[in-house]
């Protein structure tokens, strides 16, 4: 019987010591609000790049179906535009975004060129920098047949 209430002492003596060392801290918030976002893409719309049902394997390399990603940036104030495309990388292209498919990833680019994703580049709204999509593979692993998907965030940043 006595092991039981030296337990129960120290049960309360712990809960004592936890209720004493609480600590109370100011916690702010703050923003600003706006009328509107100075800038929107694609009108708030989804934007799709279908590519279709006749992708075949072996043709999977980086060239082929390379499809334009259709989108719009309109600001309706001027200042700095950073572009980037949010998403998960494949592990074998930073430019390319994992899809559901394993072995296979959407490669991007702008203006010819690799857009890494998750890194912003500036853009001028007026004249936004034509993105393209193109099916690649993994050189490990290459894709098996089947439908896939892929989504990721196409970001603006206005400064």
């Amino acid at each position: 019987m006595s092991v039981k209430t030296v337990s129960r002492v120290m049960g309360l003596g712990m809960a004592y010591i936890l209720m004493n060392s609480a600590q109370a801290v100011q916690v702010n918030f703050q923003g600003t609000l706006v009328d509107a976002l100075p800038c929107s893409i694609n009108n708030d719309q989804l934007i799709e790049v279908d590519f279709g049902d006749g992708v075949i394997i072996r043709n999977v390399d980086g060239v082929h179906y390379s499809k334009p990603v259709p989108y719009q940036i309109v600001c309706s104030a001027p200042g700095t535009v950073r572009l980037s495309v949010n998403g998960t990388p494949t592990h074998y292209d930073g430019a390319a975004i994992q899809t559901d498919a394993p072995g296979l990833g959407i490669h991007l680019t702008q203006a010819g060129q690799p857009f890494t994703l998750n890194a912003p580049i500036a853009v001028n709204p007026n004249n936004p920098p034509t993105l393209m999509a193109v099916p690649v593979s993994d050189p490990a692993q290459p894709p098996s047949p089947g439908a896939f998907t892929a989504g990721a965030t196409l970001l603006a940043e206005y400064q």
